[in-house]
C-alpha cells in the first residue's frame, strides 16, 4: 500500500549561502544522523564531495519528510542515507527516536529513495510504501 510521494529540489548555490554563512561542521551536525556525520568527517576535506554529500541528504530528508507526513514527523537526525552498492539507501537512522522497532507501523515500511543531480541542482524522489 501506499503510504506517500515526495519529492525536492534543491539549488547548490542556496546551500553554498547557507555553508558560506555557518560553519560546514556545525550545518552538518544539525542534518545529519551520527552515522552520516562520521562518513562525512571522513571525506576528506574536498569543499565539492563535502557539498554533494550534504546537498544529497538535505534533498533526500527533506522529500522523506513530505512522503512520511502526516504518518509520522521525522527530525533530520531521525532519517539516514547510507551507501549500499550503486545507489543510495534511505532508512531510519539506528539511534532514531522513531525506531522502526518501537512501531508495528513503521517497522512495515519500505522507502524508496531515488536522487539525480546536473550543474547547479539536486533533486531527490521518495516514496514510502506499506508492506
Amino acid at each position: 500500500m501506499l503510504v506517500g510521494v515526495g519529492v525536492d529540489l534543491l539549488h547548490l548555490s542556496r546551500l553554498r549561502a547557507v555553508l558560506a554563512r555557518r560553519d560546514p561542521a556545525r550545518l552538518a551536525g544539525r542534518i545529519l544522523c551520527t552515522d552520516e556525520l562520521h562518513d562525512w568527517r571522513n571525506l576528506g576535506g574536498s569543499t565539492f564531495q563535502s557539498e554533494r554529500y550534504l546537498a544529497l541528504r538535505w534533498t533526500a530528508k527533506e522529500a522523506a519528510y513530505k512522503a512520511l507526513y502526516p504518518l509520522c514527523t521525522p527530525t533530520w537526525k531521525d532519517l539516514c542515507v547510507s551507501k549500499a552498492g550503486p545507489k543510495p539507501v534511505l532508512g531510519f537512522a539506528s539511534d532514531s527516536r522513531l525506531a522502526p522497532a518501537s512501531s508495528d507501523r513503521l517497522e512495515r515500511l519500505r522507502m524508496h529513495l531515488s536522487v539525480s543531480h546536473d550543474a547547479d541542482l539536486m533533486v531527490a524522489y521518495v516514496v514510502i510504501e506499506q508492506t
